[in-house]
C-alpha cells in the first residue's frame, strides 16, 4: 500500500533537492551547455527549410503579378493580388484556420503523389460570382454557402488560377495542377491526414470594395519531391509570350471599358462663383481655335478641336501626345 507524504515530507524533499541542484553546479558534475539543447517540436516538425520558403514566396510573388492581369481581365474591373505569408502548418491548423462554409478545392499535383488545396474565401467569391453575372460586385456576401450554380461560376476563376499556377511551376517541374473534388465544407474532403505538415500560401484578393483570401495549400512532401531544383532552377527561366498569348491579352484587354474625356479648365475667385446666376456666360480663357486635351483615365493622349456630328457633341482626334495614330472622331 502506497504511503501519502506529509505536507512537511514534501517540503523538505523540495529543500534537498534544491540544495542537491547548487551543490552540483558548484563541483561542476552536472556540466549546464546551453548550445547542446536544440528545441523541436514534434506536433509541427519544420520540413522545409527557410532557403525554400523564400524561393516559394518569390515564385509565388510573380504568379500573383499575373493572375491580377488575368483576372481584371477576366472580371473586367480592377483586381490585386498579393502574397501575404508563407508558412508550414499541420493539416488540421489549416483546416481550423479556415471559415466555414467557404470554396474549397481538392487539388491534384500530377505527376507528384499526393494533395494540395484551394480555398477563395467568400467575402470575394460572392464578389467574383455578382461581377461574372452582370452585377457592380458590391455589397455584403451572405452567409451561407455557394449554390451549385454559383460554385460553377467559381469554377472558372479556379481553373484560371490552376492554369497560372501550372505556368508558373513550370519553370522548376512539370506538374499540372487540376481539381479533383469540391466542397464547401473542407472538413468533407479528404486531402491529408490531420497531421500532416503542409506548406500554406497566403494570397490577399482585392476586387473593387471587396477583399479577402485565396489559400493555396501544398504537402510538404511535394516540396521536397522537387529537390534542390527548386532553389536553384524557378528564377534563371523566363518564358516569354507567345503570338497567341499577345493576341489573347489583346483581345480580352480590348473589352475593359476606360473613361474619355476633353475638357476645358479656368479658374473663377469665390466671390465670382457666389455671384453667378442663370443666364451668365464665363469666359474660358479658351480659344477656338486652340487645340483641347484629351484624357484616357487621367492621362493625356490626344489633341483634339471640339466638334459636331449628327447633332451630338463631340472633338476630333488630331494627333497623340504619347502613342497612337491617325484621327478619329469620339463623341462626348
Amino acid at each position: 500500500m502506497s504511503k501519502i507524504l506529509s505536507q512537511d515530507e514534501i517540503d523538505a524533499l523540495l529543500t534537498s533537492a534544491a540544495d542537491l541542484d547548487k551543490s552540483a553546479k558548484a563541483d561542476g558534475s552536472l556540466p549546464i551547455d546551453s548550445e547542446s539543447v536544440i528545441v523541436y517540436n514534434f506536433r509541427r516538425p519544420d520540413r522545409v527549410n527557410k532557403e525554400q520558403i523564400r524561393s516559394l514566396h518569390f515564385l509565388h510573388d510573380r504568379f500573383a503579378r499575373n493572375i491580377s492581369t488575368s483576372l481584371s481581365a477576366y472580371l473586367r474591373t480592377v483586381t490585386d493580388v498579393n502574397v501575404t505569408s508563407v508558412e508550414q502548418f499541420t493539416y488540421s491548423e489549416f483546416l481550423m484556420s479556415l471559415p466555414d462554409p467557404t470554396a474549397f478545392y481538392a487539388i491534384s499535383l500530377t505527376p507528384i503523389e499526393g494533395l494540395g488545396a484551394l480555398e477563395l474565401n467568400p467575402s470575394v467569391a460572392f464578389s467574383m460570382i455578382d461581377r461574372m453575372l452582370g452585377g457592380s460586385g458590391k455589397g455584403m456576401a451572405p452567409t451561407r454557402g455557394l449554390t451549385e450554380i454559383e460554385h460553377n461560376v467559381i469554377d472558372g476563376v479556379v481553373k484560371l488560377v490552376l492554369e497560372h499556377l501550372t505556368e508558373t511551376w513550370r519553370n522548376i517541374v512539370d506538374v499540372r495542377f487540376r481539381v479533383n473534388g469540391r466542397d464547401t465544407r473542407p472538413q468533407m474532403l479528404q486531402v491529408a491526414a490531420p497531421n500532416e505538415v503542409v506548406v500554406l500560401i497566403g494570397f490577399d484578393i482585392k476586387i473593387g470594395d471587396a477583399r479577402g483570401m485565396l489559400n493555396f495549400c501544398l504537402p510538404a512532401t511535394a516540396i521536397e519531391t522537387v529537390g534542390d531544383s527548386f532553389t536553384h532552377t524557378w528564377y534563371r527561366s523566363h518564358r516569354e509570350p507567345t503570338i497567341d498569348d499577345r493576341q489573347q491579352f489583346w483581345r480580352t484587354l480590348g473589352h475593359l471599358p476606360v473613361d474619355v474625356s476633353a475638357t476645358v479648365e479656368t479658374t473663377l475667385s469665390a466671390r465670382d462663383v457666389l455671384e453667378l446666376s442663370p443666364g451668365d456666360v464665363i469666359a474660358l480663357g479658351h480659344r477656338l481655335s486652340d487645340p483641347l486635351q484629351v484624357r484616357v483615365c487621367d492621362t493625356v493622349k490626344f489633341d483634339a478641336y471640339p466638334m459636331q456630328e449628327r447633332g451630338h457633341a463631340g472633338v476630333r482626334l488630331l494627333q497623340p501626345v504619347t502613342t497612337g495614330s491617325g484621327a478619329e472622331v469620339a463623341h462626348a
